[in-house]
């Protein structure tokens, strides 16, 4: 049964990476961006990380999404050129660190911020022809939790990690961004 079981797992897997790679062949959008389950290098074995990595060299993939776990973190690789995000939607109410980078993808991937916060957030992107900004929200300090919602009081939203992804496919920069914006 396990046998059976880790072939069609092996299988499903091998369909995805055909189905991403004719995908991206096709593309002519301005920004290709990889919506995944799993960061290609946190979850995987390095002979698996390969198989993505593979896949997206020299392809012009600009930015890898995923959100499996419950963490946020922004990575960059100038080997391949790709901006991978750990978007924190993970679900659920457990809140836990983003995967971080094992030893044998250190030196393709580069971390650019990690999010070490307890509370929840979410990920935003705004595109131009030229630039993606992207940006990690959360609730500012005007919150006050309480146990019944009546009794809390609601803030505001606080940016916490704000970064230019240029199309060039280089690292880009910080950006600025207000640090809270209050609802009144």
């Amino acid at each position: 049964m396990y046998d059976q079981c880790f072939a069609q797992f092996t299988t499903w897997s091998d369909e995805s990476r055909k189905q991403l790679a004719a995908n991206i062949a096709n593309s002519t959008a301005t920004w290709k961006v990889v919506n995944s389950h799993y960061l290609p290098y946190a979850h995987y074995s390095e002979a698996g990380m390969k198989k993505w990595f593979d896949i997206i060299q020299d392809t012009g993939v600009h930015l890898w999404l995923n959100g499996h776990t419950h963490g946020e973190n922004h990575d960059y690789s100038s080997t391949y050129k790709v901006h991978f995000v750990d978007n924190g939607a993970g679900g659920g109410i457990q809140k836990e660190s983003a995967a971080g980078i094992p030893s044998y993808a250190s030196s393709y991937v580069e971390n650019l911020w990690t999010y070490d916060g307890q509370e929840y957030g979410f990920f935003s992107l705004t595109a131009s022809k030229d630039w993606l900004k992207l940006q990690y929200h959360t609730a500012d300090d005007k919150w006050s939790y309480a146990k019944s919602f009546k009794a809390s009081t609601i803030g505001g939203v606080a940016t916490k990690h704000c970064w230019y992804v240029p199309n060039d496919g280089t690292e880009g920069k910080e950006c600025s961004s207000s640090t809270s914006s209050s609802s009144s």
